[in-house]
């Protein structure tokens, strides 16, 4: 899905909003409701329903209880993704926004003319802003899909917008956008992961202590296919909610560019951290052979 930011480069959650104290205090549930009804009517959107949680208003054409659930999953999502990445228990109360989820893509062209007064983007399927006063997401199906997965894609995308939060001015990489999302997943529902774990498993076998095997870990980056889907995911559960959250942050900042302009590389930014590619191969691998939970 190609998306498009009116202020911030990475799709669909207002996130950098997240602190209590960077998002206006009167943003209440109300607030968004009331501003979340304008938006769908603007958009020609007939029998919209709105669907509310403690940090988000979810606006959609679906039923009523398909669209309460699937704000109380992305709502689970956030609470987890933010969790992982270690904000403040006040940034994550305070934070506000609105969900939008276009069943008709024409409509998600009327509410870019209409409620941001923004020519549409032919290939945009997803924008968001955060230096509205509502901080939003929109996501739309494509033209002629029947049965978008509202609950996927937003979730996804508020899980990468997090990393982006939390990584400031850090140029992220995709595969460590897709995976931390498919890390989030995996640990809301562990029973339905056992098979990717045990893939894995089988991929990054725990090395003898004096062994120098090849590097599997940056399979994550430079692998294809499933493989890399999997290490990725693997190495940011890893990264963000196994044992080698300690050294999230130093990675992170080892991911801001320079004075000169070019955008470090992941490995750049492990040696930044002092840490090699061999170490996080071993420590990653020692992690999977101890079990990696997913719910712990």
């Amino acid at each position: 899905m190609r998306s498009h930011f009116l202020s911030w480069p990475l799709l669909i959650l207002a996130v950098p909003c997240l602190s209590a104290r960077g998002q206006d205090k009167n943003i209440t549930i109300a607030k968004l409701k009331e501003t979340a009804a304008d938006a769908m009517k603007k958009s020609e959107v007939k029998d919209a329903n709105l669907a509310e949680t403690d940090n988000l208003i979810f606006a959609s054409t679906l039923p009523e209880a398909k669209a309460k659930s699937v704000a109380d999953s992305l709502q689970k999502t956030y609470l987890v993704a933010a969790k992982a990445l270690k904000f403040e228990d006040a940034e994550v109360k305070g934070f506000r926004a609105v969900v939008y989820a276009f069943g008709d893509v024409d409509q998600f062209r009327q509410f870019q003319r209409a409620v941001l007064k923004t020519r549409p983007d032919p290939d945009s399927f997803a924008i968001a802003d955060v230096k509205r006063d509502v901080p939003f997401l929109a996501i739309t199906a494509r033209r002629g899909e029947k049965a978008p997965n509202f609950e996927v894609m937003a979730g996804n995308e508020i899980c990468k917008a997090l990393l982006s939060k939390k990584g400031g001015n850090a140029k992220i990489t995709e595969w460590m956008k897709d995976g931390f999302a498919r890390a989030v997943k995996m640990r809301s529902n562990p029973a339905s992961v056992g098979t990717d774990r045990s893939a894995v498993s089988r991929i990054a076998p725990r090395l003898a202590k004096t062994a120098k095997g090849s590097s599997v870990v940056d399979k994550a980056w430079s692998g294809t296919g499933k493989d890399k889907d999997l290490v990725a995911a693997s190495l940011m559960d890893f990264l963000t909610f196994g044992a080698g959250a300690e050294k999230l942050s130093n990675i992170l900042n080892g991911l801001i560019p320079g004075d000169g302009g070019t955008d470090p590389t992941f490995g750049d930014a492990l040696k930044a951290s002092d840490w090699m590619l061999e170490d996080l191969d071993r420590a990653w691998r020692d992690w999977l052979a101890k079990g990696a939970p997913a719910n712990k």
